[in-house]
């Protein structure tokens, strides 16, 4: 009596199996890309960071410019008493070891215009003010066209000449808005990094797996005849189904959860504080988002019978994402306030998922201010890729197969 051969209804292990095989090289390769695009991310981050930490030196700036006004007023008693041997200045302080003439002219300064200046007030606040890491000389230099420009009004206007209103001036006449150079200065570039990897850069690489993998599970194996193959087998079509779309689902969450485990590993290597709920919300919103995508390549893979046409499908629609993205960054807050970008461009984020991954407020998530607008927003991504595996199985089920 022949032995009735068990039927795979659900979950297909050998399917499972062959999926491994076939694309493990590919998806380490992505791993590795990614893994390495976050450290580059962070490490580049650090260095800005580092670069753009000012230390409050406003106490010791007060102070530094405190002597050099008393150095200069000094030097005018001398001259206009026809004693200009004893001029005072910044470097000569720097390079003197005797400190006597500078004891002697502080003493006087401080008996005509009842001060506290000393040679030791002096050094104190310019070992202060190195801690700015902007060059000492750059401060004096600055203080003495404060100081000549205090010494005369507007030819014309008769107003107070400032290095302030000069720079101004200078930038419109080369047609450059002064505003738009304070808002440069003050550029947040943690958030326009954060802005670049988590809705483009660190996107591109799993997006790309994405369309390889939606197209491969079905839509080629129907193509090339090898699902006639699986389907021969004690295999049924709901666990072809089934199993394809675990790996869409398992594959993604492997990657994402090592990149995201490594990028905050390595964050405390390169800053002092680091928000771990705020980046685990953050991968766990793209993980969100790459299913949203992953099951939209599935619906596609599904549809389509020819490889061509499934991977039109998928590619275009992931190429769409990333390049409205990429363009709806430039019309992000950030970048409109730092008068990088144009506001119209931020209707793009509208017409791509990706404008539902809310990076902004995932980041609040593990400080004081929680922001859950995000919630809503991944709702939705959760929503379309529950719906698009559903439909694309229910479809995959009930479509004429060559077989």
């Amino acid at each position: 009596m022949e032995k009735t051969k068990k039927v795979t209804r659900y979950f297909s292990g050998p399917l499972m199996k062959q999926n491994i095989k076939s694309n493990w090289i590919l998806c380490i390769a992505i791993l590795a890309v990614m893994i390495l695009m976050g450290n580059v991310m962070n490490y580049a981050g650090s260095i800005m960071q580092s670069e753009t930490t000012d230390v409050d030196v406003t106490d010791y700036q007060t102070q530094f410019y405190t002597y050099l006004g008393a150095m200069a007023t000094y030097n005018v008693i001398s001259a206009q008493s026809g004693n200009e041997t004893e001029e005072l200045s910044y470097d000569d302080f720097i390079r003197n070891t005797n400190k006597n003439i500078y004891d002697t002219a502080f003493a006087v300064l401080n008996k005509q215009v009842k001060t506290d200046l000393s040679t030791e007030g002096f050094e104190a606040s310019i070992a202060g003010m190195e801690q700015s890491g902007i060059k000492l000389e750059t401060y004096v230099k600055e203080f003495e066209y404060s100081y000549a420009l205090a010494q005369t009004k507007g030819v014309f206007s008769k107003g107070e000449l400032t290095v302030e209103d000069m720079l101004d001036t200078t930038l419109e006449l080369m047609g450059v808005d002064p505003t738009t150079v304070q808002k440069m200065s003050e550029m947040d570039t943690s958030a326009m990094l954060n802005q670049m990897y988590y809705t483009v850069a660190g996107l591109l690489p799993i997006f790309i797996l994405i369309v390889i993998l939606a197209n491969s599970l079905i839509a080629e194996q129907v193509d090339r005849g090898s699902m006639a193959y699986v389907l021969s087998t004690p295999t049924k079509r709901s666990a072809v189904a089934i199993t394809q779309m675990i790996f869409m689902i398992v594959a993604p969450l492997v990657i994402i959860s090592i990149v995201g485990a490594t990028r905050i590993g390595t964050s405390f290597l390169f800053y002092d504080e680091v928000n771990v709920p705020g980046l685990v919300a953050l991968f766990a919103g793209m993980y969100l988002l790459v299913e949203a995508a992953s099951a939209i390549g599935y619906f596609g893979s599904c549809l389509f019978s020819q490889s061509k046409k499934s991977m039109g499908f998928v590619g275009g629609l992931s190429t769409w994402f990333i390049l409205s993205s990429l363009i709806g960054m430039f019309g992000a807050e950030n970048m409109v306030n730092t008068g990088m970008g144009v506001e119209q461009l931020g209707i793009f984020n509208k017409l791509t998922i990706i404008g539902l991954y809310d990076i902004d407020t995932l980041a609040t998530v593990g400080t004081s201010n929680v922001d859950s607008a995000f919630v809503w927003k991944l709702v939705v991504l959760a929503t379309i890729a529950v719906v698009c595996y559903i439909v694309g199985a229910i479809k995959f089920l009930k479509k004429d197969l060559p077989l």
